[in-house]
């Protein structure tokens, strides 16, 4: 028999692997009196390929299972994919569009959930063969894919009980939320880049509920009294505020300064009115002044909108403050009612021109400069990011 100059792994390693496989050499016995060693393969994403990472991580599990063998331990080494929700919608999605011109609205969510799986079982099989191509000593016949039925219930079985522990609570967060996908997203995946955009400063008026201690004297003339509207006192201080986000301005449930910036501290415990929605009252218009030292002296005009519904630092004031969160926007990221008449159902980048336009018309508009900064964008959808 003449033997080949080089090696020629596929006339060797596809015939013994294969017997290994027939002969249950990877098969963990559940029953055995040996002493117990397992691993659970960190499950790489089903429509995905694999990379060196994963070569890496795996000839480091691959050499630890085969020492425990020798060492005589029953060794169960557990395969498996993770459904990488967010990228396989991506691409269902992509398909659908393509291929049908729909979307998964049109679908609905059961037959969507049908169409993922059928890709599931398409692409799904590539990063596992690739595993067996590596000669992985893995226990295949107890593989598990991450929507299975079984993991699932036991994921949220888990989760009731440590509910039930009192070790994790529900509770209202900031999250980084991708409209495209309609999924929240981890800071891993946010992407920042840099977006050329505008400052808009517009001005408010300071104003004093009646009754507060430094409101109104009992007897005020009729012209002190045309400064009054429905409870409330207008003053002749104005405050301007700088925002890249005008479109929020609805949402925004106070203002706040720094309680050792000597230009604001004063006004601290009175009340400004928000310029929009325009078609609300004044009255429901009214939102406090607060102190914070969160708020920068140097940044903007050191007066700062409080919009706890939809930025992270501003939703840690309100916390603090005890403010309510209005959320304006749908999880498409369109205006909803709370952003009043002018706004409703717009697109974000939309509203922030037509805010732009009402904040004109009422004077409120100071000036506005051009201004560039850091923009979280999803890693998956490429679609810019909301703070929710």
């Amino acid at each position: 028999m003449e033997l080949s100059k080089a090696y020629e792994p596929q006339s060797v390693e596809d015939k013994w692997y294969d017997f290994w496989l027939k002969q249950g050499c990877f098969t963990a016995n559940a029953k055995s009196t040996k002493p117990a060693y397992s691993i659970v393969i960190p499950p790489p994403n089903v429509t995905g390929m694999l990379h060196m990472g994963h070569v890496l991580n795996n000839t480091i599990q691959d050499i630890l299972a085969r020492k425990a063998r020798m060492d005589g331990k029953e060794v169960l080494w557990l395969p498996g994919t993770d459904h990488a929700g967010i990228a396989t919608q991506v691409q269902v999605e992509k398909a659908l569009k393509k291929e049908e011109r729909l979307t998964k609205y049109d679908l609905g969510r059961e037959k969507f959930l049908e169409r993922v799986w059928q890709w599931k079982e398409k692409h799904g099989g590539i990063i596992i063969n690739q595993l067996k191509k590596a000669r992985l000593l893995v226990h295949w016949t107890r593989e598990r894919f991450t929507m299975d039925p079984e993991y699932s219930r036991c994921v949220q079985k888990v989760f009731v009980e440590l509910y039930k522990k009192g070790l994790i609570y529900r509770g209202k967060r900031m999250v980084n939320w991708c409209p495209a996908t309609q999924t929240a997203l981890s800071d891993e995946e946010v992407e920042m880049k840099p977006q050329k955009g505008f400052m808009y400063h517009f001005k408010v008026q300071v104003a004093e509920k009646v009754g507060q201690a430094s409101s109104l004297p009992k007897e005020m003339s009729r012209l002190e009294a045309r400064s009054t509207l429905d409870g409330i006192q207008l003053t002749d201080t104005w405050l301007t505020i700088a925002t890249t986000r005008p479109e929020t301005i609805p949402g925004d449930t106070a203002v706040a300064v720094n309680p050792k910036d000597p230009r604001y501290a004063h006004l601290i415990g009175k009340h400004i009115i928000r310029p929009l929605p325009i078609q609300l009252p004044a009255e429901k218009k009214l939102i406090p002044i607060i102190g914070d030292e969160h708020v920068d002296f140097e940044f903007g005009t050191g007066v700062l909108k409080v919009t706890p519904a939809h930025d992270k630092a501003d939703f840690e004031i309100g916390q603090r403050h005890k403010l309510p969160i209005v959320d304006i926007m749908n999880p498409d990221a369109t205006m909803n009612d709370l952003a009043g008449a002018d706004l409703k159902g717009l697109d974000r980048f939309k509203a922030r021109k037509v805010a732009e336009k009402k904040l004109t018309e009422l004077g409120a508009l100071v000036e506005t400069k051009p201004y560039e900064n850091n923009v979280g964008f999803s890693q998956r959808a490429t679609c810019q990011l909301n703070r929710v």
